[in-house]
């Protein structure tokens, strides 16, 4: 897969690039993360950001989802077109939560819904990210405190 080009700043350092499971890519600068997918291409700057969470796999949702599809073979001989509902339901949720594992969701102030993220390498996307919203964040607390 190609890498789409970002539109950066003339010297805008690029702290980390890479690649995400459904398609495109997320790459953090130092004043903000540029995220591409297939459909848009999104600028948040590190000033917008209100939060990141990291969603790992979902254990809990795993084991249920597997015990409503372990339901649905054992009721097989009571009733099994209602059998057959719970194990393509426990079947569905399980793939789903696969799929939703390692989701990095950033809140922002201007935007109403969280931007998600299903990056390949959470661990190294996290190393380069929380560094940079914490320079960005000391560097506005300290025009903030000089100003004032």
């Amino acid at each position: 897969m190609d890498k789409p080009a970002f539109d950066r700043d003339p010297g805008e350092r690029v702290r980390y690039t890479g690649e995400l499971r459904p398609g495109g890519a997320i790459t953090v600068t130092d004043s903000r993360v540029l995220v591409a997918s297939n459909e848009e291409t999104v600028s948040v700057p590190y000033t917008n950001v209100q939060e990141i969470n990291n969603e790992s796999f979902d254990w809990f949702l795993a084991v249920l989802s597997g015990a409503l599809a372990l339901f649905g073979v054992y009721s097989l001989t009571e009733n099994p077109l209602l059998a057959v509902v719970f194990i393509l339901g426990g079947l569905w949720s399980i793939r789903r939560t696969y799929r939703h594992r390692d989701r990095v969701r950033i809140h922002t102030h201007t935007q109403p819904k969280p931007i998600e993220v299903f990056p390949h390498d959470v661990e190294a996307l996290y190393a380069e990210l929380d560094p940079a919203i914490e320079r960005v964040r000391a560097r506005t607390a300290d025009h903030l405190e000089q100003a004032g």
